[in-house]
């Protein structure tokens, strides 16, 4: 409105602070260079969100929000869910390039978003996360689609792949101890005792190793995703209410610098190589086309001559 040179009342300003703490945005409305209205839009947040940030917190793991909404309302919904940390007024580049640095710092990314210009970051993160009800460009870009639009499913699907390479690790070590023990009795290594194993024993033993793991993986059939009760009472009272105070906000990508590669000596020596092979080509190219020049200049020289004799 100031760019168009209206003005801004300080009660209008004080209004629309009041309507982005409370995590609205506030839109003003201008017909014939005169303020008439305002609107305050609000995101309803999600009844679960709250819950699902401190399963996920209690997790041990960090959540960041990101959005490219103003700095105030960012901060008023993330004390409503209980997030710490936030990026307002990102760009869809901000979010890719946010979760490029933590990978870059070693940290393992999942993306949880549903719109268009969170495709580029869910493509990028180490896991991405689509809602099921979000647009078809982000279901593409993401490795997992959330069927219903509810929260407290990118919980369960953590627990359970946190379930399933538990199980994998177990399978694992049961089945190389069970190798370990039964190899060394099929190959006689205990027969001055008398322990020996029989070829039916063998075959048998060998069956109920892949038995035995095949069962021991189909329990994950049994797995149910844990209620927002279990939740609850999982949580007790280590749930508090979060404060604005408590909220840590970033504009934009803040003061993020690429680091610059560092080459090793055989990288260094290789594009060395290469740039002196590229010269010497270019060197090439010019002698050949000043040599292909050459009896155009002659041919020119000539008909100078002639012109020269005749006019003499």
């Amino acid at each position: 409105m100031k760019r168009n040179c209206l003005q801004v009342r300080p009660d209008i300003d004080e209004a629309m602070i009041e309507h982005e703490r409370r995590g609205r945005t506030a839109v003003l409305v201008a017909v014939d260079n005169t303020l008439c209205a305002m609107i305050a839009i609000a995101d309803t947040v999600k009844p679960e969100a709250e819950l699902a940030v401190h399963t996920l917190l209690s997790m041990g793991l960090e959540v960041v929000l990101m959005t490219g909404d103003n700095s105030k309302t960012a901060r008023a919904i993330a004390a409503q869910v209980g997030i710490r940390k936030v990026f307002a007024e990102v760009l869809p580049s901000h979010k890719v390039a946010k979760v490029e640095q933590l990978q870059q710092a070693g940290k393992i990314v999942a993306m949880v978003g549903d719109g268009v210009n969170d495709s580029p970051a869910l493509a990028m993160a180490d896991v991405g996360i689509a809602i099921g009800t979000g647009t078809d460009v982000a279901i593409e870009a993401a490795d997992v689609v959330l069927i219903r639009n509810d929260l407290l499913d990118v919980v369960g699907s953590i627990d359970l792949s946190k379930k399933t390479v538990r199980r994998i690790r177990i399978n694992f070590v049961f089945a190389l101890i069970y190798n370990l023990v039964g190899i060394p009795i099929a190959a006689g290594v205990f027969l001055p005792i008398g322990l020996v194993l029989q070829p039916w024993m063998g075959s048998a033993a060998m069956a109920l190793s892949s038995v035995s793991v095949v069962l021991s993986s189909l329990l994950l059939k049994c797995y149910t995703k844990p209620t927002a009760e279990k939740l609850e009472a999982r949580l007790g009272n280590s749930r508090r209410p979060g404060s604005l105070s408590d909220v840590s906000v970033h504009i934009g990508m803040g003061e993020m610098r690429r680091p610059s590669p560092r080459l090793s000596l055989l990288d260094r020596i290789v594009n060395y190589s290469r740039a002196s092979i590229n010269s010497l080509r270019s060197d090439k190219h010019s002698l050949n086309s000043l040599v292909l020049s050459e009896p155009d200049k002659h041919s020119l020289l000539v008909e100078e001559a002639r012109c020269e004799e005749e006019f003499c």
